[in-house]
């Protein structure tokens, strides 16, 4: 069978390279496998976005300093907790992942990895870098500081975007510029990240998820199918509670009744009502976990496969990733962002060491990402 997604993925992939070699001119290319496009078509844009609210984007971008030290804070406390988890043996896979674009509309997991649907890839890309960037060059020149170019890149297979400010009049600003400059992409995904969580939880799946649960198969020999439940059949509430199946849930992969009953244990009775009649279900064991012999889905006003495969997936990826990459970002690692940060204020404190401490910091915070990664393979 032809297979349309691969043919799409290298007909977009042979695109990007044939726009690439028309364009060859233009493009800086580095290493072998970093190409660069430099433009100053957007900076007009930028520049009037910043001046039509230079106060607002100036309490914004305050406010952002103060989100990402927190942010900074909580992602050294998850890399400790995660190299205590990798010494311990408690964590035994890489607790970090490389995601990666597969040509296939299905994704799939490995110890280090995580494959997404080449599509989804692009738009999550897409969703974080904009913003990101957008906001570096706002705050910018929010802060009267010269922006020399815009531009995208291409590095191997990652495509990236940048902003690109004078980084000796950067240099020589005052520390608030400095560092609203440096905290403003990762501010900017974790607005996305909160907008987009938000939107799910209580716009989308609230429109689209009707109350009840809908039995898509029943085993005849269990005991929901002992109590007389049939594939089809929409379930509305459990021992009197309206059973809602929510975002949270869906989340946690536990089950879409989970908060009306929570883990009963095998030999309970529940009391199951459909708009029909009610089922008295006493659950079994199978294995080391209590059965009950159904698979069901949320009741859907839509087709349950499209949005449970496709929509509700994509809107999860695009928030996780947008704050995942925005902390990150955000860690005291030179050259990122939070680095630059932390930077700043040590050559504040300290002109003459403030960039020693500052790499020290960073070589101790890499060190301890490399052992969260290696640290499970290598004693596992």
């Amino acid at each position: 069978m032809f297979d349309l997604y691969l043919l799409s993925v290298v007909m977009f992939v042979t695109a990007i390279a044939y726009l690439i070699w028309r364009d060859r001119a233009n493009i800086e290319w580095h290493y072998g496998v970093l190409f660069m496009r430099r433009t100053e078509r957007f900076k007009s844009f930028i520049g009037n976005i910043a001046t039509r609210w230079l106060r607002g984007w100036k309490l914004i971008s305050t406010i952002g300093i103060a989100a990402c030290f927190v942010a900074m804070a909580y992602g050294m406390w998850l890399l400790l907790n995660m190299a205590m988890g990798v010494t311990t043996g408690i964590i035994r896979a890489p607790a970090f992942q490389l995601i990666l674009p597969t040509p296939s509309p299905v994704g799939a997991t490995g110890p280090g990895y995580i494959l997404i649907p080449f599509w989804f890839w692009l738009l999550i890309i897409f969703a974080v870098l904009v913003p990101h960037e957008l906001f570096h060059g706002i705050i910018t020149r929010a802060e009267n500081l010269r922006l020399k170019s815009v531009g995208l890149l291409l590095f191997a297979i990652f495509p990236g975007a940048f902003v690109e400010p004078d980084e000796r009049q950067l240099r020589r600003a005052p520390l608030l510029s400095r560092l609203r400059v440096y905290a403003a992409g990762s501010f900017a995904n974790f607005i996305v990240a909160g907008a987009i969580f938000l939107l799910t939880s209580y716009v989308v799946w609230p429109a689209v998820v009707a109350p009840g649960i809908t039995l898509i198969d029943v085993n005849a020999t269990s005991p929901a199918g002992l109590a007389g439940m049939k594939a089809g059949t929409v379930l509305y509430s459990v021992n009197g509670t309206p059973i809602k199946a929510t975002y949270s849930e869906y989340l946690a992969g536990r089950g879409y009744f989970f908060d009306e009953i929570g883990s009963p244990p095998p030999g309970t009775t529940l009391n199951f009502s459909s708009a029909e009649q009610s089922y008295l279900v006493t659950l079994g064991m199978f294995g080391n976990t209590t059965y009950m012999g159904t698979i069901y889905t949320p009741n859907m006003r839509i087709d349950v496969v499209f949005f449970l495969s496709v929509v509700a997936p994509l809107l999860t990826m695009l928030w996780l990733f947008n704050f995942a990459i925005g902390l990150f970002n955000i860690l005291p690692i030179p050259a990122l962002d939070g680095g630059l940060m932390v930077q700043a204020l040590s050559e504040k404190i300290s002109k003459k060491y403030g960039k020693q401490l500052a790499r020290a910091i960073g070589i101790i915070v890499l060190y301890i990402i490399f052992y969260d990664f290696l640290g499970p393979i290598l004693m596992h």
